[in-house]
């Protein structure tokens, strides 16, 4: 007999085979702290072969995980050290509605950070529903995070925030928040025993670490290492009763951002936008402020990362960006600095991210005086009610929402509607004078076409200037209402 083990501990977004044999071959199989194989659910089991491949009868798992159901296609195995017997194979399994509970009794919890064993104190980290459950203070503060407990009464809140990084768990939910976007969890986090405990697996891989998981004998062992670039979490399917005989390619998920260690004369970090996608091939500038205009520049990769080499002279640095995107066919040039705007030492070194979220521009309406009869009111700008729908997807990817507002004093001068999301926007007016019926305006982009009681707009950069989005608009009182 010939075993080539490739895959010794069991991955559950990954398809890798678990080993070669020549001849007959006895193994247990066991569910790892993934969650994806529970009692009194089904499996089957594939193996291929050089004539093609074997794939075993259903097989199903009762209280307490003995195996129901044999291959169809091997010869007997030899007698495997689990106690429990199988029996006759099941021609169907049957399904149950959900998994029972765990039993309260597991195996001893022994977890490593970076090969450190880590010290619980309050409590034991547990096994629950597949998933290893630890207590969430120690882990967070572990992992370097900032941690905050929120007890309105109705909801509680274990909340860790670290570098730009803000994860947010709800006890008894099973829906997190990792930069105020949603992620879906098998187990949510929860109170035992009067201690809060929380999902080992998904703080770990959200914060760019690597979790591996293995047994000896009745101890568990977790690893927490560091990891170049890990996939972006997303909620487990159960384990499918009969498997497709080729199974689609799954899409290429979305790096998390690693936590990196500093180093002396280096600056790195990343650059994404307000959903947390990394965007390649943008310079990124580290300016020293001993000497004027004297800069260094690095490219993000295509993971969104960059990594600048400072000079060795005695000096802090402040980090900024400049670019353009495309947004609905105009180039849409921005200016970032980073999250932390700090100046640091070069001798210590520095992680800058840069996140491009939060981009406003502003509209300024340049009323047709000529247009308003003597016997109306005065003409007052904070009297004309402003209406933006938005068009399509802003360029931040949301849906945006609908605008009403007054036109007011514009901070650069002029009258208009400022910090406005960018994005493509239909617009119409209303002057409102007080004791008169409300009368509709019509508008024309400034110096263009005719006028209209709406049209749609795109901001622009006047002058190619970065980060500054704006529009002007010509409106007067429509004469045929």
């Amino acid at each position: 007999m010939k075993i080539v083990i490739i895959n010794p501990g069991f991955r559950k977004d990954v398809k890798d085979p678990v080993g070669e044999f020549e001849g007959e071959l006895a193994f247990d199989l066991y569910a790892s702290d993934n969650g994806t194989i529970k009692e009194t659910q089904a499996y089957v089991l594939e193996i291929q072969t050089p004539h093609g491949t074997v794939v075993s009868k259903p097989i199903k798992y009762k209280k307490p995980m003995t195996a129901e159901g044999t291959s169809t296609t091997a010869p007997a195995p030899s007698p495997a050290p689990a106690p429990a017997p199988a029996p006759a194979p099941a021609p169907t399994p049957t399904p149950t509605p959900a998994p029972s509970p765990a039993p309260a009794e597991g195996p001893t919890i022994r977890v490593f950070f970076k090969g450190q064993e880590l010290s619980f104190s309050d409590a034991k980290p547990v096994i629950k529903d597949g998933s290893t459950l630890v207590p969430f203070r120690k882990l967070f503060e572990t992992l370097g995070f900032t941690v905050k407990w929120i007890d309105t009464g109705a909801t509680q809140q274990a909340i860790g925030t670290k570098d730009g990084l803000t994860i947010e768990l709800t006890i008894n939910g099973t829906t997190a928040k990792v930069n105020g976007n949603p992620v879906g969890m098998e187990v949510p986090a929860q109170i035992i025993n009067g201690s809060t405990l929380v999902p080992l697996r998904f703080v770990a891989e959200n914060t760019g670490y690597k979790v591996s998981y293995s047994t000896d004998g009745n101890v568990a062992k977790i690893q927490i290492v560091d990891a170049g670039v890990v996939t972006s979490p997303a909620p487990t399917p159960g384990p499918t009763p009969v498997p497709a005989p080729t199974p689609e390619p799954e899409p290429t998920p979305t790096p998390v951002p690693s936590v990196e260690e500093l180093e002396p004369y280096v600056v790195k970090g990343y650059l994404r936008n307000a959903q947390g996608n990394l965007i390649p091939g943008v310079t990124i500038y580290a300016d020293n402020q001993l000497f004027y205009d004297s800069n260094i520049g690095g490219v993000t990769d295509e993971n969104g990362y960059y990594r600048i080499e400072l000079s060795h002279i005695p000096t802090s640095w402040i980090m900024s960006t400049t670019f353009s995107r495309e947004y609905n066919g105009k180039e849409q040039r921005f200016y970032l600095r980073s999250d932390v705007d700090q100046p640091f030492a070069g001798s210590s070194g520095a992680i800058r991210n840069f996140t491009l979220k939060d981009i406003v521009g502003h509209i300024e309406i340049h009323p047709d005086f000529w247009s308003f009869d003597d016997s109306l009111p005065t003409f007052q700008m904070n009297d004309l009610e402003v209406t933006l729908p938005p068009v399509g997807q802003l360029f931040d990817g949301s849906a945006g929402k609908i605008i009403t507002t007054h036109a007011d004093v514009l901070p650069t001068g002029g009258h208009g509607v400022n910090k406005i999301l960018l994005g493509r926007y239909k617009i119409s007016a209303i002057w409102k004078p007080e004791g008169h019926a409300p009368m509709p305006m019509l508008l024309r982009i400034k110096g263009t076409g005719k006028f209209v009681q709406s049209l749609e707009f795109d901001f622009h950069n006047p002058l190619g200037a970065p980060s500054i989005y704006i529009n002007e608009f010509e409106a007067k009182l429509d004469s045929q209402k």
